[in-house]
C-alpha cells in the first residue's frame, strides 16, 4: 500500500529537462514552495453561489470529499457530524460543536485528512458569515500549531492551509468591511503573519491584502497603522520582513489581479500619520523608514518601468513640497525613499529621468547655492547628503541608458554641489571616484575645482581623491590628458602643495641622514600622504619641473638606506624602498628624454633593492618606456645601451640569478623584464665535438642557432596560468629542454636558468611542474660544474623554511618581508599566492630522482640535508636517538620524507654513501617502524640497496609483512621460531630486530590492518602470535618499542 510518502515522493518529481539525462529528480523545497499559487478568485474549481436545494454548503462539501478522501479522522467526523449538517438552522445550533470537531482534527497525525477538514471550515464559514468571525482566534491558533508541528516544512499542506484562508477571507470580507473589523482581523493574525518561516509571510500577506485593498480610505489608512505600530513596537527583523510583505501586496495586488490603484495605498503610506507612528518611540523613525524602504524597493523590482509612473511622480511631489515648506526632516525621508528605489536594477526602472533632473535643479537651487545662509538650521547636512546621493543615483541611472549628451548638460546645473565646503564634498567625491571613467572625464574640471579648494583643509582624504581620479583616467587612454585645455594655474593649490610636501621631505629625510635628532617621529599616514603625492606627481605637476624634484627624492631615499639597522626612523627598509619605487614609477612618466647617466643610476638601483618588488617594477617599466619594450623588440639588429653590453650583462646576471627563484612572481617578472635589455649572449658550439655530415646538417638549421633563454622565461612566468595555457608553457619549458640538450645554450646563463626553472616551481600550477622538474634535471646533469652548487644551496633553504614554519599553527611556509604599514593605500605589494614551500622542497627533490647518479656522486652535500630533515645535527651523530622530534612530525613532513626515501633507493652504491653506516642504521631502527605502509616499503627498498644477505634472502616474506592485503597469509605461512629452522642462524640477529620493527605499527594501530574494528583486532592477536614465536631473548626489543612514542611524549614537551 502507497504510504504518504510515496505519494509525496511521486508528486514532487523534477520533470523538467535537466542535466546529463536526468529529467526524473526529485524537487527541491523551495522549487515545491515556488510553485505554490494560491488564487482563489482565477481557480478553476466551480464555486456554487448557494447550496443544493435544502442543504448547506457544509453539507455539500461533506458529501463531495466523503467521495475522495476515506482517511479515519475525515470518515469518523463524517459518521459525527452528518446527522447536524442536514439543513442551516441545524448548522446554526449546533455550529459550536461542529466547528470543535473540525478544530481537533487539524494536527499532523491526521496529515492525510488535514485538506477536507480545512475546506470544511471554509464551508462552515461561508454558511455562517456573521456568526463565524468569533471563530478566527482560534482559527489562527490551531493554523500556527500546526505549522509548527511539522506542517511548515510540507509545501502541499502549507498551501492547503493558505487555499482554505483565502476562501475564508473572501467569504468573510463583506462582513468584516461593513463592520469596521479590519483592524481587528490584524490583531487576531499577528501570530501567523509573523510566523518565523519567510515563506508563511508570503502567503499570509497575500492573501490577507485582500481585506486591505478592498477597505475604504479611512480603514485601510488604521489598517497600515496598524502594521506599523507593531512593527514599531517590537522591531525584529522577522516582523519588518512581514509588515513589508504586506504592504507589497496591498499595492501590487495578485498576479492573476494587479490592483488598478496602488497610488491609494501609497499615498497612505506616506502621509504624516504613519511617520508619527515612528517619531513616538526610540529608533521608531528608522524602523518606519526601513519597511517603507523595502516595499518600495520590491515593488520597483516586481514592476515594469512603465508600471512605476505613480510612484515616482508622488515621490516628486512629495519631495518639491517639502521642500518648498522647508520641512527638512520629511524631505530628507522623501530623498531617501526615491534614491533607494531609483538604484533597482542599475536605474533601469526609471523611464523618464527628466522629471528627476528638474528635481534635482530645484534641490539645488534651493539648498546647495544658499548653502551659507541656511547653515543654521536643523537637518541641513542630512539633506544635502541625500541630494548629493541623488546626484550620484542619477548619473548611474543616466549612464546606465548611455544618455552621456544628458550628462553633459548636467555640468553647469551641478557646478553648485562642487563648490560645497563641508564634510558632504568629501563622501559625494569618494563615491564620484567609484564611477566609469567617462563619468569622470566629463566632470574632471568640477573634481579638479573641488579638490583644488579643498587640499589645504582635508590633505589626506583630498590627495587620495586626487590619486584615484588620476589613475582611474589613466585607465583609458583617451582620456589620459585631462588637463588638456586647462588654462595655466587653474589648479595652482594643488601643484603648490605637491612641491610643498616633497620639498619637505627632502628636509626631513636630510635630516635624518645627517643625524638632526630635531625631527619629530614619523606616523605611517605622514608617509601614506608622501607616497601618494609622488604618484600624483607626473599627472598634475609641469612635466619640465617633475624629474628634478622627483631624483632629488630618489637620491635622498637611497642615502637613507645606506643607514645599518632593519628600521630607519621607525619603519622597516621595505618601507623606504616601495618609496623609491614609486617616485622612479613617477618619474619616467614624465615624458622626458634620458641619457646614459639616468640609465646607468636606475639599473644601479635595481642592483641595490633587488628584493624590493616596487623598485625592480619601476626600473622594468622604466627601461620598457626609454628604450622599448623587450616583448616587441626586434634584438637581430639591435643597438645596445654601453650599460647592456658584454661584461656587464654577464655581471647582471650574477647579480639577479638568485631573484628568479624568489616566491614573489612580482619579483620575478620585473628581474627578467630587466634583464632581457641586455644583449644576449652567443653559444658557441664545439666544432670538434661534431661530425661533418652533422655540422652540415645543422649549419642552416633554425635549431642550431642559440635560444633566448630570458625571452623564454619571460614568456612562461607572463603567461596567465589556466589549462588552456598550460600546453603552451609546457612547449616553452621542452624548448629550453631541447636547447640544453642540444648545447644551445650559452654557459653564461646557466646559473640564471638554473634559478627560472626554480622559480617556475613557485607558479602555483601543478600542470607545468612535471615539465619543469624534467628540464632542471637535464640541466642539472649537462651542466653539473655550474649548477650543483646553486641548486644544494637553494634545498637547502627551502627545507630550512620548511622546517621554521610547518608546524607552527596557522602559519605559511613561505617567507615574507611584506609589511602591513599603510596596506590600505597599496603601499607594500600583497603577498603573492606562490606554491606552499613543502610542495616545492618535494619538486626539488622529484627532480633529483631524474639524475640519481649525480646526487650519489656528491652524497656529502645529499647525506647531510637528509640526515638535517630527519633532525639530527650533522655536528653530533653519536645516537640515532638523538633528533628533534617537533620537526618531524605532519602530514607534509612525511610526504616529503617519502620524496628523500625514493631519491635514496635510486642511489644504488649505498656502501659509498657519505655517513653510510649511520643512514643505515636509521633506516633500520628508526624509519622501519613508521605508521605509513609506503614509507615502511620505500625504507626497505633503501635498505635493500646494501646488499644484505639477510635482507635480499628474505625480501618476498618482508614484503608481505607490509602489504595488508598479504599479510594474513605470511603470518599462516612464515615461521620466526628456532625450532623451525627457517631463518638461518646466521640472519637471526639482524633479520628479527627488523621483522619486529616492521609489525609494530600494525600492533600499535588497528587502522593499519583493517577498516572493521572487529577484523582488527583479530589480526592484532594474529601479529602478537606471530612475534611470539621468537625466544624470550628477543623480545626485549618489542617491548621498547611499544614505549617508543611515549618516549617521543616525553621528549617532545
Amino acid at each position: 500500500m502507497a504510504t504518504p510518502s510515496h505519494a509525496r515522493a511521486v508528486k514532487s518529481l523534477n520533470k523538467s529537462p535537466g542535466l546529463h539525462g536526468r529529467r526524473f529528480v526529485f524537487k527541491t523545497f523551495s522549487q515545491r514552495i515556488e510553485e505554490i499559487e494560491i488564487d482563489v478568485y482565477s481557480s478553476l474549481n466551480k464555486i456554487k453561489s448557494d447550496p443544493s436545494e435544502g442543504s448547506t454548503f457544509l453539507r455539500d462539501c461533506l458529501i463531495e470529499f466523503r467521495e475522495l478522501n476515506t482517511a479515519e479522522d475525515f470518515i469518523s467526523f463524517y459518521e459525527e457530524m452528518m446527522p447536524f449538517v442536514q439543513t442551516l438552522p441545524l448548522v446554526i445550533l449546533h455550529k459550536e460543536t461542529i466547528f470543535s470537531q473540525l478544530i481537533s482534527r487539524l494536527q499532523m497525525k491526521a496529515r492525510l485528512s488535514v485538506e477536507a477538514i480545512l475546506r470544511l471550515i471554509a464551508a462552515l464559514c461561508r454558511d455562517l458569515p456573521d456568526d463565524f468571525v468569533s471563530f478566527l482566534p482560534r482559527i489562527v491558533d490551531s493554523l500556527v500549531s500546526l505549522l509548527k508541528s511539522g506542517a511548515d516544512r510540507e509545501p502541499d499542506i502549507i498551501e492547503q492551509i493558505f487555499v482554505a484562508w483565502s476562501y475564508i477571507l473572501m467569504y468573510l470580507q463583506k462582513s468584516l468591511l461593513e463592520n469596521n473589523r479590519l483592524v481587528d482581523v490584524l490583531k487576531l493574525t499577528v501570530k501567523l503573519r509573523y510566523y518565523p518561516k519567510e515563506y508563511v509571510q508570503e502567503f499570509m500577506a497575500a492573501t490577507t491584502s485582500l481585506l486591505l485593498r478592498n477597505a475604504s480610505e479611512g480603514q485601510l489608512r488604521k489598517g497600515i497603522a496598524r502594521v506599523m505600530l507593531e512593527v514599531v513596537k517590537k522591531p525584529l527583523p522577522v516582523k519588518k520582513y512581514g509588515a513589508s510583505a504586506l504592504l507589497y501586496f496591498v499595492m501590487r495586488g495578485t498576479m492573476s489581479m494587479p490592483y488598478s490603484r496602488p497610488d491609494r495605498v501609497l499615498q497612505q503610506l506616506t502621509s504624516k500619520r504613519i511617520f508619527s507612528i515612528g517619531d513616538e518611540c526610540d529608533q521608531g523613525s528608522n524602523t518606519v523608514d526601513e519597511v517603507l524602504t523595502t516595499t518600495l524597493q520590491r515593488l520597483c523590482e516586481e514592476l515594469e518601468p512603465k508600471e512605476l509612473h505613480f510612484l515616482w511622480n508622488s515621490l516628486y511631489k512629495k519631495i518639491d513640497y517639502n521642500a518648498l515648506n522647508d520641512n527638512l526632516p520629511c524631505l530628507s525621508r522623501f530623498l531617501s525613499l526615491l534614491i533607494s528605489s531609483a538604484q533597482i536594477n542599475d536605474g533601469h526602472k526609471v523611464s523618464d529621468y527628466q522629471p528627476m533632473l528638474e528635481c534635482v535643479k530645484n534641490l539645488i537651487e534651493r539648498f546647495i547655492i544658499p548653502y551659507g545662509a541656511l547653515k543654521g538650521e536643523n537637518h541641513l547636512s542630512e539633506v544635502i547628503d541625500k541630494v548629493l546621493q541623488l546626484l550620484l543615483c542619477t548619473l548611474d541611472g543616466l549612464k546606465s541608458s548611455n544618455d552621456m549628451a544628458t550628462i553633459s548638460q548636467c555640468l553647469v546645473q551641478w557646478a553648485p554641489a562642487f563648490n560645497l565646503r563641508n564634510s558632504s564634498i568629501l563622501t559625494f567625491l569618494s563615491e564620484l571616484m567609484k564611477k566609469d571613467p567617462c563619468i569622470l572625464y566629463e566632470f574632471r574640471t568640477n573634481i579638479l575645482s573641488a579638490i583644488n579648494d579643498l587640499i589645504e583643509t582635508s590633505q589626506k582624504e583630498i590627495v587620495f581623491l586626487l590619486l584615484s581620479f588620476c589613475e582611474k583616467l589613466q585607465m583609458d587612454p583617451l582620456r589620459s590628458n585631462f588637463l588638456d585645455g586647462s588654462p595655466e594655474g587653474r589648479f595652482s593649490r594643488i601643484t603648490g602643495f605637491l612641491q610643498q610636501t616633497v620639498r619637505f621631505w627632502l628636509v626631513v629625510i636630510d635630516n635624518i641622514v645627517n643625524g638632526n635628532g630635531s625631527f619629530t617621529p614619523i606616523e605611517s599616514g605622514e608617509l601614506t600622504l608622501l607616497w601618494q603625492v609622488v604618484r600624483c606627481y607626473p599627472y598634475m605637476m609641469d612635466l619640465q619641473e617633475t624629474p628634478s624634484f622627483l631624483m632629488d627624492l630618489i637620491d635622498a631615499m637611497d642615502r637613507l638606506l645606506m643607514i645599518e639597522g632593519e628600521n630607519i626612523a621607525g619603519f622597516p627598509k621595505h618601507t623606504w624602498q616601495s618609496l623609491i619605487g614609486a617616485s622612479l614609477s613617477s618619474y619616467y612618466k614624465c615624458g622626458k628624454r634620458f641619457g646614459l647617466e639616468e640609465t646607468s643610476k636606475v639599473l644601479r638601483l635595481a642592483k641595490t633593492y633587488k628584493s624590493s618588488s616596487q623598485v625592480l617594477s619601476a626600473v622594468a617599466d622604466y627601461l620598457d618606456h626609454v628604450h622599448g619594450s623587450i616583448l616587441e623588440a626586434d634584438t637581430s639588429h639591435k643597438t645596445y645601451h654601453p650599460e647592456f653590453e658584454g661584461k656587464k650583462a654577464v655581471d647582471a646576471f650574477d647579480v639577479f640569478a638568485d631573484n628568479l627563484c624568489n616566491p614573489d612572481k612580482g619579483i620575478r617578472v620585473s628581474t627578467l623584464r630587466i634583464l632581457c635589455h641586455y644583449e644576449p649572449q652567443g653559444c658557441q658550439m664545439s666544432a670538434i665535438d661534431q661530425s661533418p655530415e652533422k655540422k652540415m646538417k645543422t649549419e642552416f638549421s633554425e635549431d642550431s642557432q642559440s635560444i633566448d633563454v630570458l625571452q623564454l622565461l619571460l614568456s612562461i612566468e607572463a603567461t596567465t596560468l589556466s589549462i588552456s595555457t598550460s600546453r603552451k608553457v609546457v612547449l616553452l619549458i621542452s624548448r629550453i629542454q631541447r636547447g640544453l640538450s642540444g648545447g644551445r645554450i650559452a654557459e653564461v646563463y646557466i646559473p640564471i636558468l638554473l634559478s627560472g626553472m626554480i622559480g617556475i616551481f613557485h607558479n602555483r600550477f601543478s600542470y607545468q611542474w612535471a615539465s619543469t622538474s624534467e628540464c632542471l634535471a637535464v640541466l642539472i646533469g649537462k651542466h653539473v660544474a655550474l649548477a650543483w652548487d646553486r641548486f644544494v644551496y637553494y634545498l637547502e633553504h627551502c627545507q630550512s623554511v620548511f622546517h621554521m614554519f610547518h608546524d607552527k599553527p596557522g602559519g605559511s611556509a613561505e617567507l615574507s618581508d611584506q609589511s602591513s604599514d599603510l596596506a590600505e593605500c597599496s603601499f607594500v605589494t600583497p603577498v603573492s599566492d606562490s606554491t606552499p614551500c613543502a610542495t616545492v622542497l618535494s619538486s626539488l627533490l622529484h627532480t633529483l630522482q631524474k639524475i640519481p647518479s649525480v646526487a650519489e656522486s656528491h652524497s656529502r652535500q645529499i647525506i647531510p640535508l637528509f640526515l638535517k630533515f630527519l633532525g639530527y645535527d650533522n655536528n653530533d651523530l653519536a645516537s640515532v636517538g638523538l633528533f628533534n622530534s617537533v620537526t618531524c612530525k605532519g602530514k607534509e613532513w612525511k610526504g616529503i620524507l617519502k620524496e628523500w626515501l625514493n631519491l635514496l633507493k635510486l642511489m644504488r652504491n649505498s656502501k659509498a654513501f657519505y655517513q653510510n653506516q649511520f643512514v643505515k642504521d636509521v633506516l633500520q631502527t628508526r624509519l622501519i617502524d613508521e605508521g605509513d605502509v609506503h614509507i615502511q616499503t620505500n625504507v626497505l627498498d633503501c635498505l635493500l640497496t646494501w646488499k644484505d644477505d639477510f635482507l635480499l634472502q628474505y625480501e618476498q616474506h618482508l614484503r608481505n609483512l607490509i602489504s595488508s592485503n598479504h599479510l594474513r597469509e605470511e603470518l599462516t605461512t612464515w615461521n620466526l621460531s628456532r625450532e623451525s629452522a627457517v631463518i638461518e642462524e646466521g640472519h637471526r640477529a639482524n633479520l628479527v630486530p627488523l621483522v619486529t620493527l616492521l609489525l609494530m605499527p600494525k600492533v600499535r594501530k588497528l587502522k593499519m590492518l583493517a577498516s572493521s574494528k572487529h577484523t582488527s583486532i583479530n589480526q592484532r592477536k594474529a601479529v602478537l602470535r606471530f612475534i611470539a614465536q621468537l625466544d624470550v631473548g628477543e623480545l626485549t626489543l618489542f617491548f621498547v618499542s611499544l614505549l617508543k612514542p611515549f618516549a617521543y611524549f616525553t621528549r617532545g614537551s
